[in-house]
């Protein structure tokens, strides 16, 4: 066992929501063996067979799920598609990828409206979002939010969304596996729906980049044309396929991330900062620390900066090992006290 000393001479990365706990060793010997095989291309047949075993995992038709190599990718990807058609609606704060995606559009005379959520608790407000959705090409969610980490949408007001808006409304479900909420089968009712998902969190395949849309036949049509080139790698998808095959593993990490974040949750709460409630596996944290996440790098612990989005008071710290939370811990009582 590492002491937590020992953790602190090094820098401890926890500002990339990634889990600390390796795949499976069946899970490795099937991305090995896409790799020996890698002077081939992905054939047709192996990613059919992945969309097959994702659509039994999400409960959702096959024709409806489109892989990708990673979800920031298709994220990304609908931005672009999308914004050439008119308006892009999303939150603030969101995922720094769609914030950054969405803000280098801006600059290219795209038209992107941020709806700032409510503080102190991030919530949703629900009538200028509804208003200003109406003539939107696109509606990009990240539920639970990145970095609240709260569930912003129901079923009910994504019903709603779906119905009052001529676009496309996406939503980002990355962390689907830790808030055990998703409208993924609501896309068989709603053309212009569409829900990201990703392989890289409670799966622990953050290095191989493989996420997946499951979507309406209004998005898909759009994406139809972009399957080859947004197509994953071959070690990525043999991998994906082996931890579909027995899911238990993941129902594991998330119960072991679940029970060490509400422990981290507690003990922040005793140094005396303000702690947001989450669904994923980061939390949100307010410190009254101005450039909270520089003095805990100075400690050797790397979160996320949240200064730009927020306030430089607010920091997200991705949920590690239990050595590894117990470090963050420390230097957070030092920056405190």
């Amino acid at each position: 066992m590492r002491q937590l000393g020992d953790l602190l001479k090094k820098v401890i990365e926890l500002n990339r929501n990634e889990i600390p706990y390796s795949p499976p060793k069946r899970v490795i010997e099937a991305a090995k063996k896409g790799l020996i095989n890698s002077n081939r291309y992905l054939k047709t047949s192996e990613l059919n067979e992945l969309r097959r075993m994702l659509s039994i995992y999400s409960k959702v038709e096959e024709k409806s799920i489109f892989v990708g190599s990673g979800a920031e990718v298709l994220i990304a990807q609908a931005l672009h598609l999308f914004s050439g058609k008119g308006k892009v609606v999303i939150v603030d704060p969101t995922f720094f990828m769609i914030m950054h995606v969405a803000e280098c559009l801006e600059k290219l005379g795209k038209k992107i409206l941020k709806i700032k959520l409510f503080e102190p608790c991030f919530s949703l407000p629900v009538e200028p979002l509804i208003e200003e959705s109406k003539d939107a090409s696109l509606v990009v969610i990240d539920n639970p939010n990145n970095p609240s980490g709260r569930i912003l949408l129901d079923r009910g007001l994504v019903d709603e969304i779906c119905e009052s808006i001529s676009g496309i409304l996406l939503i980002d479900e990355g962390y689907y596996e830790f808030s055990h909420f998703t409208v993924a089968d609501m896309v068989k009712n709603h053309l212009n729906l569409a829900v990201t998902r990703t392989m890289s969190k409670a799966f622990g395949l953050a290095g191989l980049k493989l996420g997946y849309m499951i979507a309406g036949e209004t998005v898909l049509d759009v994406f139809s044309h972009l399957d080859l080139p947004l197509r994953p790698s071959k070690p990525s998808v043999y991998a994906a396929i082996e931890s579909l095959k027995d899911a238990r593993y993941i129902e594991k990490n998330v119960r072991l991330i679940e029970e060490e974040r509400e422990r981290v949750r507690k003990e922040a709460n005793k140094i005396g900062v303000k702690v947001y409630p989450s669904c994923t596996n980061f939390l949100l944290i307010r410190t009254d620390v101005p450039y909270a996440a520089r003095k805990l790098k100075e400690q050797g612990i790397k979160v996320f900066d949240l200064s730009n989005q927020l306030s430089h008071e607010f920091i997200r710290v991705s949920i590690g090992l239990k050595e590894e939370n117990d470090a963050f811990l420390s230097a957070l009582r030092k920056i405190i006290h």
